[in-house]
């Protein structure tokens, strides 16, 4: 006896094999319902499938039934697996779009696209903390009223430059870096609990802040900047000017040479909420601290203001997500203890080539 498999299990089948073509037989009811079923059977369906077209024949004459011909369509940037396609439930948690190598484009089957986008806007902090170059991020959307109540949402994100292009300038700040540690240093050893301050002085001493670039932000916040440079690693360390993204990528980038671990903050300054501004986590000896490098180039002198503090410190000045960023609560190595250090040993740093002015700045601000 011949097995019968219904028609929504075998749309479901097609579909989820990306079938060209499928035929249902013995169907009752509308082909809408048929395909509304299936769409239950896995949400995820939905971000591949495009449209249809269908012929049918009339079957049967106490109850009528149809059998349907049709031919499927599918999403040109669907992804190949459905296990890359997300489905925003209770249980769903943008977190999960922070992958290592970069934030993860997507598609998600929503029922809420307003809480989705909610969702995603909590996690983006993190993301401009986290990806070099990230700018902003778009979901284009679409639905099938008469087959689901769901939504799909394609997400994208923005670069201040191409990805190709970005990573030949990260490519140069990162040679940069080295060249920067050799002219500081020269053949000198100096504590890790040093370098902090050091690419301070440096970056304040040799960096100017690119007011230009920083108005185009306040004139046009939701556009792609004209000029990338000034908003990462490569402006301040290769062209010498920057704002407090690329201060702050800038100051990472030199960290990361100096073998320091160190995490951009994405936040705010309490006197100017209406413009993101960014600064830097470095760990030391297992201690956080904060290092705002902008603080140290917006005025003359070197700042050290802004060097090594706490989170009770910087809450007077700084607003950011602290759920999303480790606790800083070190205070051993503030700008007074590395002071006394240099004082103590900085003789021996010059006579093995660092240089002067980076270790001992004529002013320090504070």
């Amino acid at each position: 006896m011949a097995f019968f498999v219904s028609p929504e299990e075998t749309l479901y089948t097609a579909l989820r094999n990306r079938q060209p073509f499928v035929r249902l037989e013995r169907c009752i009811g509308s082909l809408e319902t048929i395909f509304k079923n299936a769409f239950k059977r896995d949400r995820r369906l939905l971000a591949v499938f495009s449209s249809y077209e269908a012929n049918y024949m009339k079957k049967g004459l106490v109850q009528l039934s149809y059998d349907y011909d049709i031919t499927l369509q599918y999403q040109e940037n669907a992804p190949n697996n459905l296990e890359d396609i997300m489905v925003d439930d209770a249980s769903w948690d943008a977190k999960c779009l922070l992958e290592k190598s970069g934030p993860r484009e997507c598609a998600i089957v929503t029922n809420d696209p307003p809480a989705l986008q909610k969702k995603i806007s909590s996690i983006f902090d993190r993301m401009l903390s986290q990806y070099e170059g990230l700018c902003g991020w778009r979901i284009h959307s679409f639905s099938f009223e008469k087959m689901s109540t769901d939504t799909v949402c394609f997400l994208t994100y923005e670069y201040v430059l191409p990805p190709t292009h970005l990573r030949q300038l990260q490519s140069k700040t990162k040679f940069a870096a080295k060249t920067i540690w050799n002219n500081i240093l020269g053949h000198a050893k100096v504590p890790q609990f040093v370098k902090p301050f050091l690419a301070l002085s440096y970056l304040s001493q040799e960096c100017v802040y690119d007011q230009r670039a920083y108005d185009e932000v306040g004139d046009r916040p939701n556009e792609i900047p004209s000029d990338a440079a000034p908003h990462l690693a490569y402006g301040p360390l290769v062209e010498k000017r920057g704002i407090c993204g690329g201060l702050a990528w800038a100051f990472k980038r030199l960290m990361d040479e100096a073998n320091i671990e160190c995490i951009c903050v994405s936040g705010y300054l309490k006197k100017d909420l209406h413009m993101g501004h960014m600064w830097d986590l470095v760990k030391l000896d297992g201690q956080y601290y904060h290092v705002d490098p902008t603080w140290g180039i917006q005025d003359p002198g070197v700042f050290i203001g802004g060097l090594m503090q706490p989170d009770s410190f910087m809450r007077n000045t700084h607003i950011w997500e602290e759920d999303h960023y480790p606790r800083a609560r070190g205070m051993r190595f503030q700008y007074d203890f590395v002071e006394d250090y240099l004082v103590q040993n900085g003789g021996d740093f010059l006579d093995d080539g660092a240089v002067e002015s980076y270790m001992f700045p004529d002013d320090i601000a504070e």
